[in-house]
């Protein structure tokens, strides 16, 4: 019986000191084991944290203004028959000497644009024949539109794009097409451009003093030449030419000319 006291006295010391053990020792786990979170966890951010994306439609003069050589696709609502224009380039930038400015039924104002010979790859035979191997260029909706069905198409455009003056030399962004009706190359809409020289000054030379006694004279001073016309309310009227002859407004053809 004594030993049998002892024994469990043994025993019960052993459990004992196992249980202090397992108290006082923090228990973890394998470095191996990795730790998840459930999804109902996860952090989200609110959405007023991050930035707002607002998208503002520029009008072509401020896009123009950020980068010349970015077209403005936009300028295409204010093109009547755009079937006529076939695209060949979305957005071109050109240089050239501006050669004449002329104003559209349509609205639109019509350029003749001198390139230099390194661009001549832009003319076709349309622009060598009929555009005098000018590049023509358009920019819309400038003027008042007398042409009805180029109308609805301006209605509301605001042009943006400052109009040049003939003999200045310029920088033009703008969609490089071939106008089917004409079968001529152009830049068509214009979204840029931009004046980089003033026209140069032509010198007319004067003209020579009219000889002393020649009369009539021409509105620039000049003495009339046999052969030269003159109107039907000096039908009769006799004068001296330059050469000093006596000349007549006679009746030639169609016309009044002076002869002697």
């Amino acid at each position: 019986m004594r030993r049998t006291a002892v024994v469990c006295a043994a025993l019960a010391a052993l459990a004992l000191a196992a249980c202090s053990s397992a108290s006082s020792s923090p228990v973890s786990g394998p470095s191996s084991s990795p730790v998840s979170l459930p999804s109902s966890s996860a952090v989200s951010l609110p959405s007023s944290s991050a930035p707002a994306r607002h998208h503002h439609r520029l009008s072509s003069s401020q896009a123009a203004a950020r980068n010349p050589g970015v077209c403005d696709p936009s300028l295409w609502r204010a093109i009547y028959h755009p079937y006529r224009l076939h695209v060949v380039a979305a957005c071109k930038t050109v240089t050239g000497t501006v050669e004449n400015v002329r104003s559209e039924p349509d609205g639109d104002v019509h350029l003749l644009l001198k390139l230099p010979a390194s661009r001549s790859g832009l003319l076709n035979d349309g622009n060598v024949s009929d555009t005098h191997g000018d590049l023509v260029v358009e920019i819309i909706c400038v003027g008042t539109v007398s042409q009805a069905d180029a109308e609805s198409a301006c209605a509301g455009h605001v042009n943006q794009v400052a109009v040049p003056s003939a003999g200045e030399r310029v920088r033009i962004s703008g969609t490089y097409v071939l106008d089917a009706d004409h079968g001529w190359m152009e830049i068509h809409p214009v979204s840029h451009l931009s004046v980089l020289s003033a026209a140069t000054p032509v010198t007319q030379p004067s003209a020579p003093a009219a000889p002393a006694g020649c009369h009539p004279q021409t509105p620039s001073g000049n003495c009339y030449e046999p052969g030269e016309f003159c109107s039907a309310a000096e039908h009769g009227e006799t004068g001296v030419a330059g050469d000093g002859k006596t000349i007549t407004c006679v009746a030639g053809g169609s016309y009044w000319r002076w002869e002697d």
